[in-house]
């Protein structure tokens, strides 16, 4: 029995090692003809037999240990499940089609790199908010073509959507898509522009709401709402929040009436921060800057805005508590002064949260300062506290050089274009007394931040969710009738991928499922580290050749198991809307 025993748990060691995640492999032991115990292999601690007493231990933590008499036991056996997969091809075949293909793996956002946050489109103007374990990332939509495929070369007049993103560990990020907010196809159908929004949530009425502040061009700010931090978004009031008519806003005050940041407060009331310009203003002390409370419904506000006069002040309103002050910082303007510095991020703090604030100096260099950031131009800030941490969200124009480098971008996009794309960065900040710490500009890379935890490919991911790429947009629809969302990734053309970082396959995976249309193969593989050369091929799917999205399943080659960097790399243009390992 001993001897059996250990024979028998070496063999279990090692399907351990291919073991699916959702319990589809499990041990069962047998007596009197009727199974008494089974386990999931992959939650079995460990196996023991204990001879002096005849007794066989099994532990398992999560589904709770086992005591079984040995002297009973008829038999063990190790059950592994058999599915039927969807692909008509056997594998060899659908590798010959998928070898007449050349790969192209990510270029503009080099794999390894986590700066800037897309490699697939721009976003500039960000602005983060914490929700349910995930960081939002809400972003004025710089974009190259207009609706009739034209280039825009600084096309400011044309953005009429906001782009969403947003990640678990800050790494891999999920497209929520570039969202209509204003204009005839927008929430807000009375504003002409959407830029720098801010967002935040509040339970009202004991539900759960979003709130999307956006400035509508330099005239406004509107605000739109939503039952998701990524919408559809509705227009609650069908005009602008902050506009023109609101006393303490005209143009020869606050000539930029826009760039909102929103602040709940500990007890619940909500602070809105808003203006910039120098027109017709000193530049030293333009006094274009206000806030003011928002009502309880977060789409009203008490009072009127109070100034704020923040030395050399261009635009960018953000807002933070920490240590118990209020942080206003913002965008210092181009007059060439010492103090703050040109285009520099600076801060003021006030023990209230409508002030008076008092001047305490820059703490973020203009990120053009660096030759990795691509150029320098306005500067765009956030600071948020994620997961115990602060960063620093901003834009540079990484990816617009990149692009630019390329042959087939290199004669489109202009030196002029503004296409600026979201970074993040860890920023020093004193809790204890409510500061700062300085950020220079030389610190910040494209390496960008570390990722904060494994991700899990147990758990059914949009398609749309990648750390990097190459060849692939995103789409994003809004049912007629049923208010439905749907962002699914567009491969573009043949040989484009989409690569996930740090993916933890644990004891390991069985199949592969996923939702998907179009035509060809999908080839999926995976690689130890980013800067490994050898990949090892996991599964090939047959795609079936639809207008309709059909769900495809296959067994996987290969077993992966533990960290691994996931590719997938797609023989024609399709669309995969989500995907799971089992």
């Amino acid at each position: 029995m001993g001897k059996a025993l250990l024979s028998l748990s070496a063999a279990i060691l090692t399907v351990c090692a291919g073991m699916a995640q959702n319990n589809s492999i499990s041990l069962s032991v047998w007596q009197d003809g009727s199974e008494q115990s089974r386990h999931a292999i992959n939650s079995i601690d460990s196996i023991t037999y204990l001879k002096a007493e005849g007794k066989l231990m099994v532990w398992d933590a999560a589904q709770g240990n086992d005591t079984i008499e040995s002297s009973a036991i008829d038999s063990m056996s190790i059950v592994t499940p058999v599915f039927e997969g969807t692909n008509t091809m056997s594998d060899s075949e659908l590798k010959a089609i998928f070898s007449q293909v050349k790969v192209n793996n990510p270029v503009f956002k080099k794999t390894g790199n986590h700066n800037p946050l897309m490699g697939h489109k721009f976003g500039a103007d960000p602005f983060g908010m914490e929700y349910d374990g995930r960081l939002y990332v809400y972003m004025t939509d710089d974009h190259m073509f207009d609706s009739n495929g034209r280039f825009i070369d600084g096309g400011y007049s044309d953005i009429r959507n906001i782009s969403i993103i947003s990640s678990a560990d800050l790494v891999n990020w999920t497209d929520h898509g570039a969202q209509p907010i204003a204009g005839s196809g927008g929430a807000a159908k009375w504003a002409s522009n959407s830029w720098a929004p801010c967002a935040a949530h509040k339970t009202i009425d004991g539900k759960e709401k979003f709130f999307l502040y956006f400035a509508d061009n330099g005239g406004g700010v509107g605000v739109v709402t939503s039952d998701t931090p990524y919408g559809p978004w509705k227009d609650p009031l069908g005009h602008a929040l902050i506009s023109r008519s609101t006393p303490n806003c005209s143009g020869s005050k606050v000539p930029w009436l826009f760039d909102p940041a929103v602040l709940i407060d500990d007890d619940g009331i909500a602070y809105l921060y808003f203006g910039g310009g120098t027109d017709g203003l000193s530049a030293s002390d333009p006094g274009s800057a206000r806030c003011v409370q928002l009502g309880d419904d977060m789409v009203s506000i008490v009072g009127e805005p109070v100034e704020i006069r923040p030395p050399y002040l261009f635009e960018d309103s953000g807002i933070n508590k920490v240590g118990g002050k209020y942080l206003y910082s913002y965008c210092s303007n181009w007059t060439g002064n010492s103090n703050p510095g040109v285009a520099k991020i600076a801060y003021m703090t006030s023990d209230k949260p409508l002030g008076p604030f008092e001047y305490v100096g820059a703490f973020f260099d203009n990120p053009g300062d660096v030759s990795w950031a691509g150029g320098g131009g306005n500067n765009h800030h956030a600071v948020i506290k994620f997961k115990g941490k602060y960063y620093i969200l901003y834009h540079t124009r990484t990816l617009k050089a990149a692009m630019k480098r390329s042959d087939e971008w290199r004669n489109i996009i202009t030196n002029d274009a503004e296409l600026r794309s979201t970074c993040m960065s860890e920023l020093s900040v004193d809790e204890k007394n409510g500061k700062f710490n300085y950020l220079r500009a030389s610190a910040t890379t494209e390496a960008g931040v570390g990722q904060l935890q494994d991700f899990d490919p147990y758990v059914k991911v949009e398609g749309e969710t990648m750390a990097w790429c190459r060849d692939v947009h995103t789409s994003y629809s809004v049912g007629k009738y049923i208010r439905k969302v749907t962002v699914a990734a567009e491969i573009e053309r043949p040989g484009g991928c989409i690569v996930l970082s740090d993916v933890d396959f644990r004891n390991g995976a069985n199949g592969f499922t996923a939702r998907v249309k179009g035509k060809g193969v999908m080839r999926i593989t995976t690689r130890k580290t980013h800067s490994s050369v050898s990949s090892t091929v996991l599964a090939y799917v047959e795609i079936p050749e639809s207008d309709d999205y059909t769900e495809v399943t296959v067994p996987l080659i290969k077993v992966p198991v533990g960290t691994l960097q996931l590719y997938f790399h797609f023989t024609d243009a399709c669309s995969l809307d989500w995907w799971s390992f089992f």
